[in-house]
């Protein structure tokens, strides 16, 4: 059904079909309704795309995150989304999986389709062809912040965040804390590295990079690593993790090692979502304020897509909202974990000893 089918069902011009529905101030209330009650009853759909054509100015918005199954991506799907149809804009979401390829591709697609603005998550190796692309369009940077994008961004405070919860157990008396975080290409890898090392720098605590496990934001990654990290000859008595993929990843290693919290080991996670609070005894975390984060982003974005500039100037500022401490069960003063390790492998001695005929040690 087009404007030229209302046209002929009506029996007037489709330039009068199209200045009624454009609600053209010379075209005469009667024939407005008519094409109204014709348009509803044929099933007419306008076409957004010929329409942005001819304006250069539609109503489409796009959100370019790395994955949609994280927590903290799908509330800001949902939270962007409402903005967007608040203020007369359409949201269209796009995953990148954190690869550079895709994401110049939905960038591409979203220019194509004439979209007013871009919030977008960068993967680490964002292309430079990607970034002229970004050049022409309202753009803010959500989670992360990448160099090659002259645009504002909004993030949680990661470094602030890591620094709290790694004082929080070198007050409690730990010393080897170990750290499974993401890489640090990433802008978010780096602060919150950045973070746990200098609450060891404050506190005048050797850092020991033997603790330290950097790689993707992946349970399997992080369930290997914690493995690796529960078999050192000295192994840690407290972890941290910097992402809420890699707290997962990292509860499952030490339910397969039988270890319990924190009993024989003090865990913090990273983010929280609900079910941290139900898992007995209760995870100790670090927040992020999801809520916030997304307003700020829809905010930034708006501001740009409603300034009465023609191409609105953009500057590099970064808004960091500060992470929250959330402290539960899963905290304690060390040494549980090395006096099991160490009752356990003299149970294992005098074990051998005894099998072997010699009388075990007293």
């Amino acid at each position: 059904m087009t404007i030229k089918d209302i046209a002929e069902h009506l029996g007037i011009s489709h330039s009068t079909v199209s200045r009624a529905l454009s609600d053209h101030p010379y075209t005469n209330e009667q024939t407005k309704q008519n094409v109204r009650q014709a348009v509803e009853r044929l099933g007419y759909v306008p076409n957004a795309a010929a329409r942005s054509l001819r304006s250069d100015k539609g109503s489409l918005v796009g959100l370019i995150l790395p994955q949609i199954q994280n927590e903290l991506f799908g509330m800001t799907a949902e939270i962007v989304a409402h903005r967007c149809s608040k203020n007369g804009f359409q949201m269209m979401l796009a995953a990148s999986e954190d690869d550079p390829v895709a994401e110049y591709n939905q960038v591409l697609a979203l220019r194509e389709a004439r979209a007013r603005g871009i919030i977008l998550t960068p993967t680490p190796g964002l292309l430079e062809k990607t970034a002229a692309l970004l050049q022409g369009v309202p753009l803010v940077q959500y989670s992360r912040h990448h160099p090659r994008l002259a645009a504002p961004s909004v993030s949680v405070d990661g470094e602030r965040g890591l620094l709290v919860a790694t004082q929080h157990l070198l007050q409690l008396g730990h010393r080897r804390i170990a750290y499974v975080g993401m890489l640090t290409d990433r802008s978010t890898g780096a602060e919150r590295l950045a973070g746990y090392m200098k609450a060891h720098d404050r506190a005048g605590v050797r850092k020991d990079p033997a603790l330290r496990r950097l790689g993707p934001s992946d349970p399997d990654f992080a369930r290997a690593a914690v493995g690796d990290l529960l078999n050192l000859v000295d192994p840690p008595t407290a972890l941290l993790l910097g992402s809420n993929a890699l707290t997962v990843g990292a509860l499952r290693a030490l339910r397969d090692a039988g270890l319990e919290m924190p009993r024989d080991l003090s865990l913090i996670g990273f983010g929280d979502p609900s079910w941290y609070a139900l898992w007995n005894p209760g995870i100790t975390t670090v927040g992020t304020p999801l809520v916030e984060m997304a307003e700020a982003a829809s905010s930034a974005l708006m501001r740009q897509l409603t300034s009465l500039a023609e191409v609105p100037e953009r500057g590099n500022a970064h808004f960091s909202i500060d992470a929250t401490f959330v402290l539960r069960g899963t905290t304690a003063p060390p040494h549980r974990l090395r006096n099991r390790r160490s009752a356990r492998r003299t149970h294992d001695t005098r074990t051998r000893r005894a099998g072997s005929g010699s009388r075990p040690a007293p």
